[in-house]
């Protein structure tokens, strides 16, 4: 069964239904039992979803810390020499920090699908 998802469904602050298309989110930051969904050139939203769950509908996001689910699509440059000071850099000039247990992996898909790793 597919559950991927090509866009999600959130509230704006006037409590109207908006939907995004995935490719517009840059990541997902978890707080708790909710995440904060960062887009290009809007402001967030917050979900009633966990990060766990986010990453479920959205399989081909990158979980990069415990607090963060990138759209590979967005990652412009990474560093992931240095298993202590890794991150990426998103379009928007975001740059996050790459938990040193999944550097390794990271890599791994950053030469699987071609993406510039420094």
């Amino acid at each position: 069964m597919n559950t991927a998802r090509t866009s999600i469904k959130v509230r704006d602050r006037r409590g109207r239904a908006i939907t995004i298309p995935a490719k517009q989110i840059l990541f997902f930051e978890g707080w708790s039992n909710y995440s904060r969904i960062f887009l290009t050139k809007q402001h967030g939203f917050v979900s009633s979803y966990t990060l766990k769950e986010q990453q479920e509908y959205h399989p081909t996001f990158w979980r990069i810390s415990r607090s963060h689910l990138v759209n590979p699509e967005h990652i412009v440059q990474m560093d992931l020499h240095d298993m202590h000071n890794s991150w990426v850099e998103l379009s928007d000039e975001t740059r996050l920090s790459v938990s040193r247990r999944r550097v390794k992996s990271i890599a791994t898909l950053a030469k699987y699908f071609n993406l510039a790793v420094s």
